[in-house]
Order: structure tokens, then sequence, then C-alpha cells
């Protein structure tokens, strides 16, 4: 049986990190992506079942790849921002 697929969209390892263990060890597959990019690569050959996404991303804004996941896939999005 297939886990359910996480997709962690967010470009600082240490978070990544942090959150790809929380994620496994609650029996998640998580999968890390740091750019949009990457993401949009990702999303083509499997449909995640959440996208934790960041607001800042080297590449892209958060925002503008969550408009572009939205044209792909309908997916439930957490939005990751630092204040």
């Amino acid at each position: 049986m297939l886990k359910p697929l996480i997709l962690i969209v967010e470009d600082e390892p240490g978070i990544a990190d942090t959150l790809q263990y929380a994620l496994r060890t609650e029996g998640f597959e998580p999968a890390w992506c740091a750019s949009a990019e990457a993401a949009l690569a990702a999303i083509a050959s499997r449909t995640p079942a959440l996208v934790i996404l960041d607001v800042g991303l080297p590449d892209m804004s958060g925002f503008e790849l969550f408009k572009r996941l939205r044209e792909r896939i309908v997916v439930m999005v957490f939005f990751l921002c630092c204040v």
C-alpha cells in the first residue's frame, strides 16, 4: 500500500529535514523539492496528498507556484512563512 505523498517545497535544508523526519515518523512519504521548477516536475509524476509550500523560493514566489499548481492539480496546500 502506498503511503500518502506529502510534497515539501522549501529551499532551507534544515527546515525541510525537520519536516521530512516528522512526516516519515507519522507514516507519510515526504518528498522534498528545493525549487518551484523541481516541484512542478515532481507533480508531473505523482500527485501529492498535500503540499507544504514556502512562500519565499529562489526561482519563483510560493504564491505564483500555488497558482501554477492549481492549474494542474487539485490539492490541499499549507503555506510556510517566517516572520
